[in-house]
């Protein structure tokens, strides 16, 4: 049985240079890869080797402790944070690389949090030790402050077992005390290393170890100290599932679905349904980096790509799997595609490629116009993918300037009604439309079963949570709203499932057209890095911009970091504008930190010039009928004409 582990890390902390290590230590390969030499065995697409970072999730497996592990290198640039989280899916554990001269850096954070959000047990690696400005001490209060108070740092992994450790995993688990207290002695190691397995599983605690990648000490010790206090989370035997957590095309042009099995077995050959289509396994493929082995079967905690499944996405589940719930990590960013002389329908048709391995791409594109948009984390994703079009299918293509992706909200309860009644059709749908900050679309209902059965309440909530609803300000996405089911009426022998969902759309629709909506914009969070000359300038440029910022720290050798938040539509090109005010030596980490009421929304609403009457997709207008027609009733007037009771 396998186990996955993941590796992350903030850039340049030493990621790929650690998976290297492991793997070499672990006898999985001759001789480690370096970046700077571009032979990793992690990092073997071209974009990746001309850049020297890593762009897409890299898998190999090796032996270590009488264990199988998978190894899955993740990006640690925030542009394709995407994919690192997609990665989470496949996880029994994950290493986070922490570079001991930098200390704890924004998207560590925000690896922790999404790692933790995951239930995903977490070991941390301070890299670097010897560089100049390691300092294990700083580093460890580091990870107190900002990731988890309950850190403990091993030298070895005898500590596990000496009197510091035991009294400090006592101090934090009232088991463990409990048992010392009533016996007089520390349970046997076995018991000891289960509980604190559980403790880390959870969260409770979390243990580090340091050392140099590069160098390959504090490697192994971290992976022994990972042996033992790891607890097995899979199960083996039972029926088959499984969680897809990538999609990559291969040199032929063959869909290959990467799947971590939770339990059971695979097998070629082996038939698969899912959603509305049964395919049959045609290939299992174990991958060490760029290249492959052919298997017949992968069992529980195995890794594989396999051929044959057309139309599964990352985050679905297969057998006895569920789906997983919208990803955390989402695109404040969208740019038009310039195909030149590029045939558009080829150039659609490799970005739908790229799409399947990131569904955060979202490709759009408008017969009518010929016009394609993408969604885009940053302009090196938006360089990547250029890169990506013409090596792997010969395609030039550009891109407008990058455009912020506004969202709408409501600012209070609000009542929507619709009502869908063509000839031999019948439904009507009240619902009241209420904020739910940061809580994204959700659904409620009020109605009892008597009123309305609960099939078809099922299958409101499922209209409403399953569509993208436009907001009347400037058409962009609606969030941070709770629709609740307030009545509801069918026909028993008109009424088809369309009929609700009709009703349903236009009631949200209309509710929406009455509703005081509310512009929001997207926010970065931010690190600033810097020599303390440059402090005040860079502060005053973050105030000119409309950002916020705290006291900056000042450490003894004069570095000073800034942390703040801002706009994405002011910080989006902060990056190489930091660069030029510092000289050269200032330099910035930011990291999507969610959507806030827009600085200057007449501004936005009058540029974006959206015609909410003229978006005949997301009509608020109601369908009734009368002497055997039916008949359009415009939104506002509307409620006049429902059957049912008003609320």
């Amino acid at each position: 049985m396998g186990t996955a582990i993941g590796v992350f890390a903030h850039v340049d902390a030493g990621k790929t240079t650690f998976c290297e290590a492991l793997l070499y230590l672990s006898g999985a390969i001759s001789e480690p890869g370096r970046v700077d030499h571009e032979n990793t065995v992690m990092d073997f697409d071209k974009a990746e080797k001309r850049r020297g970072i890593t762009i897409f999730s890299g898998v190999a497996s090796f032996e270590y402790g009488g264990r199988v592990f998978y190894l899955i290198d993740t990006p640690g640039h925030t542009d394709f944070s995407g994919e690192a989280e997609r990665a989470l899916d496949a996880l029994d554990a994950a290493i986070l690389v922490v570079s001991a001269p930098d200390g704890v850096q924004s998207h560590t954070i925000t690896l922790f949090r999404l790692l933790r959000g995951r239930n995903v047990p977490v070991y941390l690696f301070f890299n670097k030790l010897d560089q100049t400005g390691a300092d294990v001490r700083g580093c460890l209060d580091d990870v107190r402050e900002k990731l988890i108070p309950a850190c403990f740092y091993l030298q070895a992994p005898g500590c596990l077992f000496s009197d510091d450790f035991f009294e400090w995993l006592c101090d934090r688990d009232d088991t463990l005390a409990e048992y010392y207290i009533e016996f007089g002695h520390a349970p046997d190691k076995e018991r000891v290393l289960s509980r604190l397995g559980e403790l880390i599983g959870s969260g409770a605690v979390c243990l580090a170890c340091g050392g140099s990648a590069l160098k390959h000490y504090g490697v192994a010790e971290l992976m022994d100290i990972l042996v033992q206090t790891l607890n097995e989370r899979n199960q083996s035997g039972g029926v088959f599932a499984a969680r897809v957590f990538k999609i990559i095309y291969d040199a032929k042009g063959q869909r290959i679905t990467f799947l971590k099995c939770l339990s059971g077995e695979l097998c070629v050959k082996d038939e698969i349904e899912y959603g509305s289509l049964r395919e049959k396994i045609h290939e299992i493929r174990a991958y060490q980096g760029e290249g492959y082995t052919r298997r017949e079967a992968m069992r529980a905690g195995d890794i594989a790509g396999v051929a044959g499944l057309t139309g599964a996405m990352p985050g679905m589940g297969l057998g006895a799997c569920p789906d997983l719930p919208a990803p955390v990590i989402k695109p404040a960013l969208k740019a038009a595609v310039i195909c030149g002389a590029e045939p558009i329908e080829n150039v659609v048709s490799a970005l739908r490629r790229l799409e399947a391995g990131d569904p955060l791409l979202e490709v759009s594109f408008e017969p009518a116009s010929r016009e394609i948009e993408v969604r885009i984390m940053g302009r090196i994703q938006m360089e990547v993918i250029a890169e990506a079009l013409n090596e792997r299918h010969g395609l030039r293509i550009g891109f407008g300037p990058c455009r912020v992706i506004y969202k709408e909200t409501v600012a209070a309860p609000v009542m929507g009604y619709g009502h869908y009644e063509p000839l031999r059709h019948y439904a009507e749908v009240h619902l009241r439309l209420e904020p739910n900050p940061r809580g994204g679309i959700a659904f409620d209902s009020e109605l009892h079963v008597d009123r309305l059965g609960r099939q078809y309440q099922n299958l409101i909530k499922h209209f409403i949570l399953e569509r993208d609803h436009k907001g009347v300000l400037t058409g962009s996405s609606v969030t941070d709203v709770r629709f609740v089911l307030t009545n509801g009426a069918i026909h028993l022998k008109h009424t088809e499932g369309g009929d609700l969902r009709e009703a349903a759309w236009r009631a949200a629709r209309q509710g929406l057209s009455k509703a005081e909506s509310v512009l929001l914009e997207p926010w970065y969070a931010f690190d600033i890095q810097t020599t303390r000359v440059y402090a005040g300038r860079i502060l005053s440029d973050i105030a000119r911009l409309h950002g916020e910022f705290d006291e900056p720290e000042i450490s003894p050798a004069g570095v000073a970091l800034i942390h703040g938040k801002g706009p994405v539509a002011e910080f989006m090109d902060y990056p190489t504008a930091l660069l030029s005010l510092t000289g050269g030596s200032g330099a910035v980490s930011m990291r999507p930190l969610g959507y806030y009421p827009c600085r200057d929304a007449e501004k936005v609403i009058a540029a974006l010039n959206y015609d909410k009457d003229g978006d005949k997709e997301n009509t608020a207008d109601s369908v009734f009928c009368s002497k055997g027609a039916g008949f359009l009733v415009k939104w506002h007037e509307a409620e006049q004409y429902m059957h049912l009771e008003l609320t």
